[in-house]
């Protein structure tokens, strides 16, 4: 018997399924694609802290360690209060991130001869040097010395490509150089008690990207050159000794926020997309009584609508080969061959006729398939009139017998 033509079944097949997970696949290179972009708009993906002495990224100050290693300095990184010494070196502080308490500052302020902080911000200015005050971004591309410190004038000049901070002195109490036409510098220096105390304006400055512009390797050579040790501390957030608390809104990237809202809006989006849509619930006793004509009509019009002419026959056939089998005195599990055998004995006609309409017409058209439901019906009441003749007769009625 011919195989059956292929139909939708309960279980998906590969290929549906991989459709189905088409529009998840596309989503998730989507998210990723848009982290991807996050992250280089953040300032790309690097090792280390942005302006740390082992970061190589753009943003990191490796050849700035590198430089200061090879003119002699040794330099010892540190990330927990505690584990700053109490000594004779220069103390580098990058606190970028205004972690670092009222109190900790007033800590660091003793722990060293000389005091060199990166980029400070409200917090450590007012402990460190109460003159200095936070300025804008300079108004010109470069600045030269401008003062007497002999450290700046060596340097000459100072690159300020892309930098957005400036530092400007109130009242006395420090020096400023590198200043801009309103007289907000880049580099102060001044005195605090018996602590030398240098305020560099911006790590931008002195990155990776931007050490080797103008006279800025020079400022920070001797700025940070000016012992044999040098102890750069970057505060770790989690150090007990801190004394404060850092909130986790605080340690969370700017770009993470505006990513988990649109990763959540694309949620809702596919879910509204894709999501199956559900009517009212309906209710309705048990059990139900369906006619089984309303089955048949139902599974015809099912076939008609996907075109399953060989998967009707084949029904047809099977039905038709059914109900020969029995009344040829043949078995319900005897084959096709025999039930045309037999068939063709009966009728006195030709055998591969009956196995043709049996087994091997293919229907092209509905037409064919309305032709071979008829020939069926009438092949089965003329088997019924031969092996039976005192049986009751009646016209099949669109293909199908009585």
């Amino acid at each position: 018997m011919t195989m059956p033509d292929a139909t939708p079944s309960a279980t998906p097949t590969l290929r549906q399924t991989a459709a189905r997970l088409r529009f998840a696949g596309i989503s998730a290179v989507v998210v990723i694609g848009l982290a991807l972009i996050g992250l280089i708009s953040a300032g790309g993906v690097h090792t280390g802290t942005a302006f740390g002495p082992d970061n190589p990224a753009p943003a990191g100050a490796q050849a700035l360690r590198s430089v200061l290693e090879q003119q002699g300095v040794a330099v010892n990184r540190v990330s927990r209060l505690a584990d700053v010494p109490q000594g004779d070196e220069t103390l580098l502080v990058d606190d970028t991130d205004g972690i670092l308490p009222v109190a900790s500052w007033r800590s660091l302020l003793t722990r060293a001869p000389r005091l060199v902080v990166v980029q400070p911000g409200v917090v450590s200015l007012g402990v460190v040097l109460p003159s200095a005050r936070t300025a804008g971004t300079p108004d010109a591309s470069t600045a030269s010395a401008g003062c007497s410190l002999a450290a700046a004038e060596r340097a000459g000049t100072m690159d300020l490509a892309d930098v957005t901070s400036s530092l400007r002195v109130v009242g006395g109490g420090g020096t400023v150089c590198f200043a801009d036409g309103a007289g907000a510098g880049q580099l102060v220096e001044g005195r605090n008690g018996g602590t030398d105390v240098t305020l560099l304006a911006s790590a931008t400055a002195f990155d990776n990207g931007h050490i080797s512009a103008s006279g800025n390797a020079a400022v920070a050579l001797n700025a940070l050159g000016a012992s044999p040790k040098l102890v750069w501390y970057r505060p770790d957030p989690l150090d007990p000794g801190i004394g404060g608390h850092v909130t986790l809104q605080q340690l969370t990237p700017p770009w993470v926020t505006p990513l988990v809202l649109l990763l959540f809006a694309s949620g809702i989006a596919a879910a509204l997309w894709r999501g199956r849509r559900l009517g009212p619930l309906v209710v309705e006793r048990l059990p139900v009584v369906v006619r089984s004509r309303e089955t048949v009509e139902g599974r015809a019009r099912l076939y008609q609508r996907t075109g399953a002419r060989l998967r009707a026959a084949d029904a047809l056939r099977i039905g038709a080969i059914g109900r020969l089998a029995p009344t040829l005195g043949l078995s319900r599990l005897a084959t096709v061959e025999e039930v045309a055998t037999a068939a063709a004995s009966a009728l006195g006609r030709p055998r591969g006729e009956i196995r043709a309409l049996l087994l091997d017409t293919q229907p092209g058209s509905d037409a064919d398939l309305v032709r071979l439901s008829d020939d069926l019906a009438r092949l089965e009441a003329a088997v019924t009139a031969a092996v039976r003749p005192d049986a009751p007769r009646s016209a099949p009625t669109n293909g199908a017998p009585r």
